[in-house]
């Protein structure tokens, strides 16, 4: 089968994520997945009493979430990449505090939307109940499985060129990572990466601090982690894991 004919901007983004994943990623035949968790907004999505019907049915959701409009209007004010991704709500994992999400029920390890929705329908149970159990969700993006595809996601370059960000503020970026990327010939897209490879101080206020492979859900994430990173006082994180 002859090789597919890749863009320019595709062939820019695979040097690029090539240089963050140590391989060369258009040849990664593995099955992969993107996520991403804020608790505070896990937290006010359950606290605004969302439909469960979407959840049930296992829908992928996107701008303008015409069916879970208040995640479209959370991820408004908690990110600049989570705007603009595809959900799917039926692979989305859910878990609360101390392993208890449902009442009654201890759950070991996180349990779907579908399965949570179909729960709350048939027990008659309300989202808004579940927030006192502090519930964290672990938003699965859709992607097309590829390890290229997470990472577009991921580092918010799904979208194009035209809504690369700049680097701001210039400094900031960890040394090693900023002379990884000077390779890159697209500058445009190695400043918007640099904004994802800061300092932990900088991480803080500015862009985010890549974690490598270590798991920032602490053993939620359901396979190994590829690569990760975390925003802010370390509210929020975005991985890519493997799943085969």
């Amino acid at each position: 089968m002859p090789e597919p004919v890749r863009s320019p901007w595709e062939e820019s983004l695979a040097a690029a994520f090539s240089l963050v994943s140590g391989r060369p990623v258009l040849e990664d035949t593995g099955d992969y997945a993107a996520w991403y968790c804020c608790p505070d907004l896990s937290y006010e999505l359950f606290e605004s009493g969302f439909p469960r019907e979407p959840l049930a049915a296992g829908e992928i959701v996107a701008a303008p979430f015409a069916s879970i409009p208040v995640l479209g209007e959370l991820f408004d004010g908690w990110d600049l990449f989570a705007p603009h991704w595809s959900i799917d709500l039926g692979a989305t994992l859910f878990f609360g505090e101390d392993g208890e999400l449902l009442p009654g029920r201890a759950v070991e390890t996180p349990i779907s939307g579908r399965e949570l929705g179909c729960e709350l329908i048939a027990r008659k149970v309300k989202t808004k109940k579940l927030a006192r159990a502090y519930p964290t969700v672990l938003f699965r993006v859709h992607t097309d499985g590829s390890l290229f595809g997470a990472l577009q996601a991921v580092t918010g370059t799904h979208r194009g060129r035209d809504h690369l960000l700049p680097l701001d503020p210039e400094s900031g970026v960890r040394k090693r990572w900023n002379k990884r990327f000077a390779q890159l010939d697209d500058s445009a897209l190695a400043d918007h990466l640099r904004n994802l490879f800061r300092t932990e101080d900088s991480a803080r206020a500015y862009g985010a601090y890549h974690l490598g492979t270590d798991d920032p859900s602490h053993g939620y994430l359901p396979h190994p982690v590829t690569t990760a990173w975390r925003f802010g006082e370390a509210q929020a994180w975005s991985a890519v894991t493997i799943a085969s």
